[in-house]
């Protein structure tokens, strides 16, 4: 069944190291519910978002409804699944990989309605739940990749993720000491505080984790070989630096520094795109599939992003000027990454699981990965997803509600069509059972 390199039909390879299934497609069952429901929250939320108060109780857990909720839940079972995949090793601690998940589960529902309440004695109790899960799971990878022999540009990429992952836990403390009243002198720096955290968490994070699984993932899905990767490296160097200086304009509130990290960053955007250039001419399949082009729009996006950056330091509008900065970003580049390869993954990873050994469909036929969806039924969402964006960050710009209330509603189906998608392919009831065994 295996193609060239160990690709299996519809992309995908197959290794020995990898967890028991229940591990990684529990949390991206829980990002794609997450998804769902930050979806409803956004659009119900539209008319209040139009008025762009970032620090509102309902906008704070609705941020975070996206980032701990769908973003890093699907992330951490994407990372468990391929990190052995990509680094050929098993991950350290396959207990502790399950059992995280029912902490991060009762955490992350606690702190999204303590952040609706703005209930400070929830904030401690389910925020502390939050950062030892997020803090094991970091430490879980860590020491899982320090034990392979694969390095190289894509190592430093999701090492650096997992770092700055731990730097942005880290500054959430601070905050909460802050907000509490606990060290009050850190009141005085919550501004920087707010910016650093997430800062570390989305373009640190984040960013390096889809930059450096895209040199893995985008190779394997399309089945190239023989590109040239001497490029990464300054990829990885340019984002490092990038991070950096713009760190330190928040904390110095030099303009020129702000200028001279997002013009770094466009220059680590440009050599991703330059290198995804030259996998794509490389591969094997004659067709790019939507989600993959999908994900490349998203490297594109990152430009777009730190543009506004620029426009954003030019141009103050406000506390309303940098949420809409965070959002685009956090929208373009990381949500639509995510989404992009979710359709890629979660198939191949249900496939493997039901089908992967000689299993006939109703014709007598294999069943393939193809046989599970439709790719082509992800043009438009992929395509509503991206308009509702660059509407919304238009709309919000020239401050018109009903443009920002229309767009939100466009993106927020297209997010539930998603999610329909994926879970028809996970097949919940097929699922339930499957879960239910492992526990």
């Amino acid at each position: 069944m295996q193609g060239p390199g160990g690709a299996m039909p519809g992309g995908g390879v197959i290794t020995s190291q990898s967890p028991p299934f229940a591990v990684p497609i529990r949390y991206m069952l829980l990002g794609i519910v997450c998804f769902g429901l930050f979806a409803i929250d956004f659009g119900i939320q539209s008319s209040a978002l139009a008025q762009g108060i970032p620090g509102a109780p309902n906008v704070v857990a609705l941020t975070h409804a996206l980032t701990l909720g769908a973003l890093l839940s699907f992330v951490m079972g994407a990372v468990y699944q391929l990190t052995t995949v990509a680094f050929l090793i098993p991950i350290a601690s396959v207990p502790a990989a399950r059992w995280n998940f029912w902490v991060y589960l009762v955490g992350l529902v606690g702190l999204f309605v303590s952040m609706s309440l703005w209930w400070s004695t929830g904030f401690l109790v389910f925020g502390f739940l939050i950062v030892l899960s997020i803090y094991l799971y970091a430490v879980v990878l860590i020491v899982s990749l320090m034990k392979t022999a694969v390095r190289g540009p894509m190592f430093g990429f999701v090492v650096s993720a997992h770092a700055y992952l731990i730097l942005a836990v880290s500054i959430a403390v601070l905050l909460v000491l802050a907000d509490s009243g606990a060290v009050s002198a850190l009141n005085n720096v919550m501004g920087e505080l707010i910016a650093t955290h997430i800062l570390f968490a989305v373009g640190g994070f984040f960013t390096f984790l889809v930059m450096g699984f895209s040199f893995k993932l985008l190779p394997m899905f399309t089945l190239s070989h023989g590109f040239q990767t001497w490029r990464q490296k300054w990829t990885m160097g340019l984002a490092h630096a990038a991070l950096w200086v713009v760190l330190s304009g928040i904390w110095t509130h030099l303009q020129a520094l702000f200028w001279a990290g997002a013009i770094i960053g466009i220059a680590a955007f440009v050599s991703q795109i330059l290198d995804i250039r030259g996998i794509v001419r490389k591969r094997m399949r004659k067709k790019i599939e939507p989600p993959i082009r999908g994900v490349v729009v998203a490297a594109v996006a990152g430009i777009l992003g730190l543009c506004l950056l620029l426009v954003r330091v030019l141009w103050p509008m406000g506390e309303a000027g940098w949420q809409g900065v965070v959002m685009f970003y956090l929208l373009g580049v990381v949500t639509l990454t995510v989404m992009g390869f979710a359709y890629k993954i979660v198939p191949f990873l249900v496939w493997t699981k039901r089908y992967s050994k000689s299993k006939s469909n109703a014709g007598g036929k294999p069943v393939l990965i193809s046989d599970l969806i439709d790719l082509n039924q992800s043009w438009p969402v992929l395509i509503g997803f991206a308009v509702g964006l660059i509407a919304l960050t238009a709309s919000a710009a020239a401050s018109w509600k009903p443009g920002v209330i229309g767009s939100s509603v466009l993106i927020a189906i297209a997010i539930l069509v998603f999610c329909v998608q994926i879970l028809k392919v996970m097949e919940p009831a097929k699922l339930g059972k499957e879960l239910q065994e492992r526990d």
